[in-house]
């Protein structure tokens, strides 16, 4: 199997790209992260799900990961990746 190169993505639809996918991956923390507290609930007898307290960890989580995403654009705008001449 041969592995042919492929031409580099001009620098903001890579940016785009990079934000995108760290978003995604952020966001799948942030739903693990409002689920296990539940699944916790469901099985013992804490009441801590569903509280103001627990939508405000949730809330933070996801404003998180977008402030992360934003970040990870910027940066890639502003740094070409190594072997990356698109900028």
């Amino acid at each position: 199997m041969t592995i042919t190169p492929t031409t580099p993505l001009p620098a903001k639809a890579d940016a785009r790209n990079r934000a995108i996918r760290t978003f995604v991956q952020g966001l799948i923390t942030d739903v693990l992260i409002a689920v296990l507290p539940v699944l916790y609930e469901a099985v013992s007898d804490w009441d801590g799900a569903f509280t103001s307290e627990y939508w405000t960890v949730v809330g933070i989580s996801v404003l998180k990961t977008l402030a992360i995403a934003v970040v990870s654009y910027v940066m890639r705008l502003q740094r070409t990746p190594p072997g990356n001449p698109a900028a």
